[in-house]
């Protein structure tokens, strides 16, 4: 593991030697924003090992409000489109981009027998 990485929570660290192990590439298990999530020292699981509802909310949450803000500055602001349908069409955006995430994910780890968050074991103790 490099210095960054020493930054993040423990079990965060001992997920990442496993999927390092398994072969699992670094852009699958370590994508920017959980990268950013660990360095803040929020316990977040990697996407690949997290739940399908987890990756759904915390995808779909960060992909609403970026690509809600992106077509605010860039289309919807010199239109008089209703700021309620702009907030419903970054909304519905984010949850499929979430479900859509969040199946990749599933059917990553399915396919390298790779177990679920809660089922790792706890990181050794400092």
């Amino acid at each position: 593991m490099n210095a960054i990485e020493q930054r993040y929570p423990p079990k965060v660290q001992a997920a990442l030697r496993h999927l390092d192990a398994a072969g699992v590439q670094r852009r699958h298990s370590a994508p920017p924003l959980h990268r950013l999530l660990w360095r803040m020292g929020i316990n977040a699981p990697p996407p690949i090992l997290a739940s399908v509802a987890s990756n759904v909310v915390l995808m779909g949450i960060f992909f609403a409000l970026g690509w809600g803000l992106l077509m605010w500055l860039m289309v919807w602001r010199n239109t008089n489109l209703p700021a309620a349908v702009g907030v419903i069409s970054a909304l519905l955006a984010g949850v499929l981009f979430g479900v859509l995430m969040a199946v990749v994910m599933r059917v990553m780890r399915l396919r390298r027998g790779l177990p679920l968050w809660r089922d790792l074991p706890a990181a050794p103790g400092r």
